[in-house]
């Protein structure tokens, strides 16, 4: 026994030998100091570490390194191992942490220092220091228990913001200065205990990175501050703060944050005081104001909103569910929004008002799985007529009112709408108009009912009468519009299509005397069409051209004049066709008419229509058997005035009378002059009469 003892205590001897000569000799500092450096070098060639003086006592240590020869670790101090306690001093300088990625694990930039000391044991020790991280006044006091940190005081004063986020990897997006002021009793999550402040000033938005990296076209400087204040309580951080921008304010008066769970909730508000100082942002000037507020609650990648606004001064109350930042549902009511607040945020001229209704339900947010219903109600409509007349360029009257119904249903990647409007000038209905969000494309099926066309004067200033109903489709897809119609109209047909600018009409069987009497012009002329219409808007010009079919002049002024001077019923004629050519330049109708029944022949070579003025200035060349004459006819639409260069009419008169009392009056003539003239001489006097004519 005694000599396994012997044994024994040669043995725990050596280990304590072996031990001091590797810990507590110079040899045996110089061997661990070459363990440490080649530790780091061998797993990493980007730094080199040097160890310049590694020094372990049973009293002190005493470690210098310096990293790839420009930053510095220096640690000094008392050390008691047996008791674990500690007295040391440290200083570490790191003039490029890019450098340490390989051996820290995570990317930061830029410089770091901090000096300090460690003080206590196993049980309890002190570390306080200073930093100028991201160039502030840095102070720090930990308490550690167990070697836990259970009390932290932290003190940071004007951080630069634009070297935070330098150090921390992240993108120059703002500049300004950061100061946090920590003060927590006790960290333990189930006991916690402090207050957190942080305060933001002089912070400025950089714009040149933001408009590069977020496709924005900001302009204006977007300056900022913040206030933030948390109390620390167990398992929970309860916070306070406030974002005020020169944009937009953001407020919320607690958010609450379980530190266990990550579970966050909050109220917010937000506040827009100047939306035109969101154009750069969301690319749309904007008018007015605009303010929110709701409870947000944040848990496991699922963020629920429900929130209410005063958005158009109306009531309106919004719930929105996001799955891994992707919308779930939203549901919004827009109760009483005023049309004349809407279009003063939109930037339009105020010309209507009125009340405004929105009710949506989508159930299902995914384009892929999109399912609900929008429902919207415009109530007490009406076109403001000064406004209105000075931006569009009218000369309205009348009031003008409307009101509408719609409701669309969203399914996969589609939205279809069906929609009632009326108003005082016409009714439209829309059926099934279906949009596609892949490509953006409307194709949509309507019916447009003017009730009286009387109503539309102060629009078209033309005084018309009747009611007109088309049917058609409109398609837009790829900025390209196509818009197709047809009515059946005044005894006839009307077919249309406009691609974009350009519109292309045909129009049969319509009556002209139906055309005329719509038009309130005079009855002239009866008979169907079959007219072909090209015209562009954009330009508003265009042609019209075709024939009238079986045409026949009815009993007017026109009729009554030839009868008086030709002796001759125009009214029985009968023109198989009517040639037309017309040119539209605006408003103003230029056209030739030509015109062959069997009796008659009449061209009108010039014609103008002014629709604007309701004018007319037009020359008719008219031929009746062999008498040829031209009739002006000028004037108002209503109301022309119709002239006859009766010079051929006359001639025609006095030579009928001649030749029928020929011979009477050459007897007459022969018995007044008693054979003067010779024999042929009374002759002649009737020869030279006719010529006068």
């Amino acid at each position: 026994m005694k000599k396994f003892f012997i044994s024994l205590t040669i043995l725990i001897i050596f280990i304590i030998g072996a031990v001091y000569g590797v810990l507590f000799t110079k040899s045996g500092n110089n061997f661990v100091a070459s363990y440490i450096e080649n530790k780091v070098n061998d797993e990493q060639k980007d730094v080199q570490l040097k160890v310049n003086d590694f020094t372990l006592t049973f009293n002190t240590i005493n470690f210098n390194a310096t990293i790839s020869d420009n930053s510095n670790i220096n640690i000094v101090g008392d050390l008691a191992i047996f008791k674990k306690k500690v007295d040391l001093k440290y200083d570490i300088k790191i003039n490029e942490l890019g450098q340490l990625e390989n051996l820290i694990k995570q990317k930061l930039n830029g410089p770091f220092s901090t000096s300090g000391t460690f003080k206590g044991d196993a049980n309890f020790s002190v570390i306080k220091g200073i930093s100028s991280i991201a160039q502030s006044e840095t102070s720090y006091d930990l308490k550690l228990v167990d070697f836990e940190a259970k009390n932290i005081n932290v003190l940071m004063k004007n951080a630069r913001i634009e070297k935070l986020l330098h150090l921390l990897n992240q993108k120059d997006l703002a500049k300004g200065n950061l100061s946090l002021k920590g003060d927590i009793k006790d960290a333990n999550l189930s006991t916690l205990d402090g207050k957190v402040s942080v305060n933001i000033s002089k912070g400025k938005l950089n714009n040149q990175v933001i408009n590069k990296d977020f496709n924005q076209n900001i302009s204006s400087p977007i300056y900022f501050k913040s206030d933030i204040h948390a109390n620390l309580s167990p398992n929970k951080a309860t916070i306070k703060s406030d974002l005020i921008t020169s944009i937009v304010d953001l407020f919320a008066n607690k958010t609450e944050v379980l530190l266990d769970s990550g579970k966050i909730l909050s109220d917010y508000k937000l506040d827009v005081k100047n939306l035109q100082k969101l154009e750069g942002i969301i690319g749309t000037k904007l008018y007015g104001n605009f303010i929110t507020s709701g409870n947000v609650v944040m848990n496991n990648g699922i963020i629920k909103v429900d929130g209410n606004s005063n958005i158009f001064d109306s009531l309106t109350n919004y719930s929105v569910k996001l799955a891994d930042s992707a919308p779930e549902y939203i549901k919004f009511n827009i109760a009483n929004a005023k049309i004349d607040k809407l279009l003063h945020i939109l930037n339009e001229p105020v010309y209507a008002d009125g009340i405004l209704n929105i009710d949506g339900n989508i159930t299902d947010a995914k384009a892929e799985t999109l399912a609900g219903v929008i429902k919207t109600q415009i109530l007490n409509g009406r076109i403001i007529n000064p406004v209105a007349n000075t931006v569009f360029k009218q000369n309205l009257k009348k009031k003008i009112t409307f009101k509408g119904n719609s409701t669309t249903t969203l399914v996969p990647n589609q939205a279809i709408t069906n929609s009632k409007i009326t108003t005082t000038l016409a009714n439209l209905d829309i059926k099934d108009a279906v949009f596609t969000f892949k490509d953006a494309a409307i194709d949509a099926n309507y019916l447009l009912n003017i009730p009286s066309l009387a109503n539309l004067y102060d629009v078209t200033s033309t005084k018309m009468r009747g009611a007109v109903s088309i049917n058609g489709n409109m398609k837009n897809k790829n900025k390209s519009l196509q818009l197709t119609g047809n009515s059946k109209l005044l005894g006839g047909v009307l077919d249309f299509n406009l691609k974009n600018d350009d519109l292309h009409a045909d129009i049969k069987n319509v009556q002209i005397k139906e055309l005329t009497n719509m038009l309130y012009y005079p009855d002239v002329f009866d008979s169907t069409t079959a007219l072909t219409l090209d015209y562009n808007m954009l330009m508003k010009k265009g042609k019209l051209k075709g024939t009238l079919l079986k045409g026949h002049f009815l009993p007017n002024n026109f009729s009554t004049l030839l009868n008086q001077f030709a002796k001759f019923d125009i009214t029985r004629e009968v023109y198989e066709t009517v040639d037309i050519n017309t040119n539209i330049n605006k408003l103003v109708l230029s056209s030739t008419v030509n015109m062959k029944s069997k009796n008659t022949q009449i061209d009108v070579t010039k014609s103008i229509l002014d629709l604007e003025k309701s004018t007319i200035d037009a020359l008719i060349n008219t031929k009746i058997k062999n008498t040829q004459f031209a009739l002006k006819v000028k004037g108002t639409t209503t109301k022309p005035k119709i002239s006859l260069d009766s010079k051929d009419l006359i001639s025609n008169q006095v030579n009928k009378q001649i030749d029928k009392n020929k011979e009477k009056i050459k007897e007459k003539l022969n018995k007044v002059l008693k054979g003067k003239l010779g024999e042929d001489g009374a002759e002649q006097i009737l020869k030279n009469f006719k010529s006068l004519f």
